[in-house]
């Protein structure tokens, strides 16, 4: 009798186990592909805007190994610049920075902000590793 009271014991324990764990293991097999690539960004790239990443990845030819979308609403010109709006406080040294990474400075706004530019898209990484810059998004 003690045997067969065990046995249902451990057979309920057994079962209380799986149907805490089948449902957990199935709710991670499950999670999106995009949230594991966004987790594995660096603190620079979680900086720049999603549509200025791509079309940073479109450029280096890492599109296709990170299956990432095709760029878009990002202006480019010919030289392989794009359009940006760097939000940060304007600081001579920030402004000097970005015209020593190529970039070239369209306009500043203290009130907001803001330096608007054309920056290479090669070099967009390393502006956002400075630590004085918050984001940097596609410029209207």
């Amino acid at each position: 009798m003690r045997t067969v009271r065990s046995a249902a014991f451990v057979s309920l324990c057994i079962l209380v186990v799986v149907a805490i764990l089948v449902p957990a293991a199935r709710a991670q097999r499950s999670t999106p592909a995009d949230w594991r690539a966004r987790d594995a960004r660096t603190v620079a790239e979680r900086k720049i805007n999603p549509r200025v990443l791509s079309a940073i990845y479109h450029r280096r030819g890492d599109a296709k190994a990170r299956a990432v979308p095709v760029a878009g609403g990002v202006q480019i010109d010919r030289h392989g610049r794009a359009l940006v709006d760097v939000r940060a406080e304007v600081q001579p040294a920030l402004e000097k920075k970005i015209k020593a990474l190529g970039g070239v400075v369209v306009s500043t706004s203290r009130t907001y902000d803001s330096i608007v530019g054309w920056m290479p898209l090669q070099t967009l990484e390393r502006l956002a590793a400075d630590p004085t810059v918050r984001a940097i998004e596609p410029a209207q």
